[in-house]
């Protein structure tokens, strides 16, 4: 798994101070999101992946802010440097999915809406994808905290056993 994409930090970007800085840092995830997530033709399970666009927030989509940021309330997120630093993450973790047995790979059902979890679980990261009838949704990327450790080793569990009888 050596070949999983580098940290981005905003300390490799240049500007005259923090606040310069941090802006081109932004901008920059969003040149790299847009690249390798948003219009690069990824695919799970032979269907494409899709990511919101709209509402548009300071000219950035609306699913590059969702993995930016954190927060149960959508507009009371703020940005998340460890998801940041992650970006180039989100590409990489959906297209070895079903290929890489590092990436732990189970549908979560959720009311009527099925998702399913792309668990990086050495690197505590996951990608989650809402399924669709020709497609996935890019729902969020995010790095898992100790209690969603313990949620999705359950999951990744009784999925696994589901599958295998």
């Amino acid at each position: 798994m050596n070949d999983l994409p580098p940290f981005l930090e905003v300390s490799h970007y240049p500007g005259a101070d923090d606040s310069e800085r941090w802006a081109k840092y932004i901008d920059g995830l969003y040149t790299i999101y847009t690249r390798t997530v948003a219009f690069a033709n990824l695919e799970f399970r032979g269907l494409p992946v899709r990511c919101q666009f709209r509402p548009e927030t300071n000219g950035k989509h609306f699913a590059f802010w969702h993995m930016m940021q954190e927060g149960e309330i959508e507009d009371d997120r703020h940005i998340d440097p460890e998801r940041c630093r992650r970006v180039a993450w989100i590409a990489w973790v959906i297209r070895n999915a079903e290929a890489n047995p590092a990436i732990l790979v189970f549908s979560q059902q959720r009311g009527r809406e099925t998702s399913w979890v792309l668990w990086l679980r050495d690197h505590r990261y996951a990608v989650i994808l809402w399924e669709r009838k020709d497609k996935f949704l890019l729902k969020t990327a995010f790095l898992v905290k100790p209690h969603g450790q313990m949620q999705f080793e359950k999951e990744w569990q009784a999925y696994n056993r589901s599958q295998n009888g």
